[in-house]
């Protein structure tokens, strides 16, 4: 089974950023044709009428007068740069427009990303070998696909134009100049829809096609996900060792805390508390070790060898098991906490012990 084969599974987040930072985008060149066609009918349809009147005034004056432009002095050069002057102010505007519809359209199309590797040249792109891999391996294919079917779509809309423009062409004929002028521009921004239609629709089919397939690219294997969720996230059976370790180590100073605790409260089986109260230091008692069934029977245990005191009172017991380590007794368990530790002092006060209260 081929590597292709293997790669069943939707590409990842962190795959799809990385295609992103290394150029790997979806970028329609059909959606670009249709935003040039829109700029480029936005510019003729909306802006040109507001130029066209100065443009004509400047180039009837020019013509009204070349007859008499001195061929010395310069004459000859001031009327050429008048006459490209004119020119400009109709054909900037208009590139312009266009322009400005690309540039919008590409960086929506990117997300506003830019990539200067991609403008650099690449050996690949030009090397003989990798064009007939290409070839080869049926990337062209889809890719004539696209030019015939947008080359069909199109001979169909000019079909259509051409046969509703043929009866509106022998009505032309003897027309005054203005009537002949807004047939004319009506029947321009008519084939002008038609074919930006087609375009749009072109486009949006290679959109489709173009993100299914940058999407197939990156698909990835379940190999790559597990890889790719060990390199991030770490490897899973280090990382339980790890916690393994740390609760270990966690539970060591637990019970280390055991042998200097003044009290530890139990159920008396099921739980141990260990409480440390230190006289004058104006805090109340505090947590210090906790644990039910064989680590309370260990905490009773060093509690045992280490001489200190072990009393049961089931309700607490359970109440102070609920709270975390080395946080203070809450207000409402004072009472019954001051009384035990009382108790405690008051038993040690005469005579040492010589075993642990039960």
């Amino acid at each position: 089974m081929s590597d292709s084969d293997d790669k069943t599974e939707a590409p990842s987040a962190h795959r799809l950023q990385k295609a992103r930072e290394d150029g790997q985008i979806v970028m329609s060149r059909e959606a670009m044709s249709f935003v040039a066609l829109l700029g480029g009918f936005a510019g003729i349809f909306m802006i040109l009428p507001y130029l066209v009147t100065d443009f004509v005034h400047s180039m009837k004056a020019l013509m009204a007068n070349a007859g008499t432009v001195p061929m010395a002095q310069g004459g000859l050069l001031n009327s050429t740069n008048h006459a490209i002057e004119a020119g400009l102010s109709l054909a900037v505007p208009l590139a312009a427009t266009v322009a400005a519809f690309c540039l919008g359209a590409g960086f929506l199309q990117t997300g506003f990303l830019i990539h200067p590797g991609s403008l650099l040249p690449k050996l690949e792109r030009v090397s003989p070998l990798a064009g007939f891999k290409h070839i080869a391996g049926g990337g062209t294919l889809p890719d004539t696909f696209k030019a015939l079917a947008k080359f069909a779509i199109f001979a169909v809309v000019l079909w259509h134009i051409s046969k509703n423009a043929i009866p509106t062409a022998s009505r032309m004929v003897g027309l005054e100049p203005g009537p002949l002028l807004k047939m004319m521009t009506d029947l321009g921004f008519s084939a002008a829809a038609s074919m930006i239609g087609a375009q749009l629709v072109i486009a949006g089919f290679d959109l489709f096609w173009m993100r299914f397939r940058h999407m197939s690219k990156l698909k990835m294997s379940r190999k790559d996900l597990k890889d790719e969720y060990r390199n991030a996230e770490g490897d899973p059976h280090v990382k339980g060792r790890q916690k393994a370790l740390r609760a270990k180590a966690a539970r060591q100073r637990m019970m280390a805390a055991v042998k200097t605790a003044t009290v530890v409260v139990t159920n008396p089986t099921h739980y141990a508390v260990a409480l440390v109260y230190e006289k004058g230091t104006g805090g109340a008692p505090k947590i210090v070790a906790k644990g039910m069934d064989d680590v309370a029977a260990r905490i009773r245990e060093i509690a045992q060898d280490n001489r200190v005191p072990i009393v049961a009172n089931p309700p607490l017991a359970r109440a102070l098991f609920t709270l975390p380590l080395e946080s203070e007794i809450p207000a409402e368990h004072f009472k019954v906490v001051a009384a035990i530790i009382a108790y405690v002092w008051k038993l040690k006060r005469p005579a040492g012990l010589s075993a642990p209260l039960r």
